[in-house]
């Protein structure tokens, strides 16, 4: 038997994990599309989705459809105002959440609430599918930070009340676990769509930007942080001429 050396194994994981977060993520666009011939207003509910391999949770997917945005009428969406941005411009919002027990072993769920505009649909597909990469790939790397699946070269959370006075402002972008989340989703998304990683940065930010939740002086400081996070993690992230000035003053 050929042991691997310690290279060999981290990328042997990795390559099994991102093929895990294709394969799910292909699932799920599918279940979206075959939602498009049920009837209601209301959200349809996708359950049953347990894993265990390479993470242990359970996945439910929500999706319902509306000509118009609902940022102030849904529940899950009223304190997103970025959210309107994208459905306007791409045809979808999206809220994720992880919901796990930090120090009990009770198996995590990720729910994913989309919302479609049908008016997009099926054009929309291609930008869904490779944002949802980014969202699985950053909602499992949470999974690695506590509970049942933590892997322990990551980052510890944030306490409750250090996420909760975060929340509504640029610190919650530069929050330990969120810089690494973060880092990951979109690094995933770059490597799938062949884009470079500030670009998918700038992409993710530029609602943010727009809806006025962090300022150009906010945002400016959080590509700093991400792409530094970026090169120290992932040295073979690809980047744009633009990014050049920061890589430059690294």
């Amino acid at each position: 038997m050929k042991l691997m050396s310690f290279i060999q194994f981290v990328n042997e994981s990795e390559g099994a994990e991102s093929k895990f977060i294709k394969d799910t993520v292909h699932s799920l666009i599918e279940k979206i599309k075959s939602s498009r011939s049920m009837d209601g207003d209301d959200y349809v509910e996708f359950s049953g989705m347990e894993f265990t391999e390479p993470f242990m949770f359970d996945l439910i997917l929500y999706v319902k459809r509306s000509s118009i945005s609902e940022t102030k009428s849904d529940s899950h969406f009223n304190d997103l105002p970025w959210e309107e941005i994208n459905f306007k411009e791409k045809g979808y919002m999206i809220d994720a959440n992880t919901k796990m027990n930090k120090k009990g072993m009770l198996i995590p769920r990720i729910e994913f609430h989309i919302i479609m505009n049908p008016k997009k649909e099926p054009s929309c597909y291609s930008n869904l599918y490779y944002r949802l990469v980014d969202i699985l790939s950053h909602e499992t790397n949470h999974l690695d930070q506590v509970g049942i699946n933590r892997d322990h070269p990551n980052v510890n959370v944030s306490s409750n009340d250090e996420r909760k006075a975060a929340k509504k402002s640029n610190a919650y972008f530069l929050l330990p676990e969120e810089i690494e989340s973060m880092v990951k989703g979109m690094y995933s998304r770059s490597i799938e769509e062949g884009k470079p990683l500030d670009v998918i940065f700038y992409e993710y930010l530029r609602p943010f930007i727009k809806s006025k939740y962090i300022s150009l002086k906010e945002f400016e400081t959080t590509m700093r942080t991400w792409i530094t996070h970026a090169i120290e993690r992932y040295p073979d992230s690809e980047f744009s001429p633009n990014a050049d000035k920061i890589i430059n003053s690294i």
